[in-house]
């Protein structure tokens, strides 16, 4: 039975061809398969990553990753979002991606943490100007990628953040692999080919949120390593066709542990993972957001920076691992990242966005002096309560008067609970792109892509990225 002829309801259980499955879906998968609420996602997410690559497209770690892509394939067929420059699409992949990534602003799966849009959007973008696809495939291709990606990172459960990898370059390599496999319209064999390449790409570890450029870099290396998977693919290059669920050297053997291998296959075509995208409302670890809401609620009530005695913090393990160690001042990634800096941003400044990360504030006195009073806290009864709340936060803070506040919050703003609306995300949109692009190419940016699937191909809409 070749791979476009499994028989996805009948497999063997114990033993499920999950690469082969999944190949032959992205490469079956027709845009009219896709329901009209996740072509709608689809352009959400494409809004508001596009936006997040446009203003991470001017920070020191894209210039440099756009001046080594510009030095090994200058003059390609893909622009470099916000620059004048153009480069092959795997290098197009690679700095764009790093661009979406590049400031905590970018989209976020609340089960899996998952940043599906810095790894499947650079990679579909710059093949629809390598091959100049239409907004149709554009679509189907980024949904294919969300789907696959998400499902991944859902199977590879908490063990395997936990063990330190980040889910964005490994789980999401996965997705961008999927994502170009559509892209470029392969056959479901050719499709299980990137998958299997992708398996052996994935990488990524989460030391990299201290001290390094090189958390930036991992949207950017999800993307390249998926557009890589998929060009090799379609030249024949072979891959492991069961690379996702064999039980030696296996995507989910190795790096992660009790995976529910059902998870990738089960409802597929049916259940659309991209409908349960979170948007940020705030630049910082998405991990962070529940606090930061609670703190918001807390300062209602009458908390301040000045009057602040002590404050805990009680979250699950996976968001302490995330954000409750001790704060080291060594580069904006590590404020973004730390629970104290953050809370203390929230309460000096009033808001926790792209304005209130800077180098200047790395030691800032007055934060500094908020951390001691700030503790976070492992609850195991949160870990009870599953992967839908994960990100649960308990806040309660002891005022200098002898008061004590308290509140607590399951799910962020700007999650599926309390979604971000169309309204919030072209404000979004015209606040991170409107660093690179004029208002009035804004308008043309925000309508194009409201009518994506209209458009016979995306030349204009690429040029205007370039700012």
């Amino acid at each position: 039975m070749t791979a476009e002829m499994v028989d996805i309801e009948n497999t063997d259980a114990a033993s499920p061809p999950v690469t082969r499955i999944v190949g032959q879906w992205v490469a079956g998968l027709k845009f009219d398969d896709i329901p009209k609420q996740s072509i709608a996602s689809a352009k959400r997410s494409l809004l508001d990553g596009i936006g997040c690559g446009l203003y991470g497209s001017r920070q020191t770690w894209c210039h440099i990753a756009t001046d080594v892509a510009e030095e090994n394939s200058s003059q390609g067929p893909c622009g470099v979002w916000g620059r004048d420059k153009r480069v092959g699409p795997i290098d197009a992949a690679l700095v764009n991606g790093t661009a979406i990534h590049g400031f905590e602003i970018d989209d976020l799966h609340h089960d899996t943490a998952l940043h599906p849009a810095a790894v499947i959007i650079p990679a579909v973008m710059a093949l629809a100007e390598a091959r100049e696809l239409s907004g149709k495939d554009v679509l189907r291709a980024v949904v294919a990628g969300y789907e696959v990606g998400i499902r991944t990172a859902l199977c590879s459960a908490p063990e395997h953040k936990l063990k330190g990898y980040h889910i964005t370059p490994t789980n999401g390599t996965i997705g961008a692999a999927a994502a170009a496999a559509s892209a470029l319209g392969l056959n479901g064999e050719a499709a299980a080919d990137a998958l299997g390449i992708a398996v052996t790409e994935a990488s990524g570890l989460d030391s990299a949120r201290r001290g390094a450029m090189t958390k930036r870099l991992h949207g950017g290396l999800g993307a390249r390593n998926g557009v890589l998977a998929g060009l090799l693919a379609e030249k024949g290059f072979t891959g492991a066709k069961d690379g996702l669920e064999v039980d030696f050297g296996g995507f989910f053997s190795t790096l992660s542990a009790n995976s529910d291998l059902s998870v990738m296959t089960r409802d597929l075509g049916a259940r659309w993972y991209i409908d349960d995208m979170g948007y940020k409302a705030y630049a910082s670890c998405g991990s962070s957001h529940t606090t930061v809401d609670c703190v918001m609620k807390l300062m209602a009530d009458g908390l301040s920076a000045d009057n602040l005695e002590h404050m805990e913090v009680r979250v699950a393990r996976a968001g302490f691992a995330n954000i409750g160690w001790d704060y080291v001042p060594d580069g904006i990634a590590s404020m973004q990242m730390n629970g104290r800096f953050i809370i203390a941003t929230q309460l000096l400044k009033g808001n926790v966005f792209v304005d209130q990360f800077t180098e200047e504030r790395l030691e800032e006195p007055e934060a500094m002096a908020l951390l001691s009073r700030i503790d976070f806290i492992h609850d195991p009864e949160i870990d009870a309560l599953g992967l839908e709340k994960r990100h649960t936060a308990r806040v309660t803070a002891t005022l200098k008067d002898g008061r004590v506040l308290k509140t607590s919050r399951a799910q962020r703003t700007g999650s599926a609970e309390y979604p971000l609306s169309q309204d919030d995300l072209v404000a979004k949109f015209r606040s991170t792109g409107g660093v690179v692009v004029a208002e009035k190419a804004i308008e043309i940016i925000v309508a194009s892509i409201d009518t994506l699937e209209d458009a016979e191909s995306l030349k204009a809409l690429a040029a205007l990225l370039t700012g």
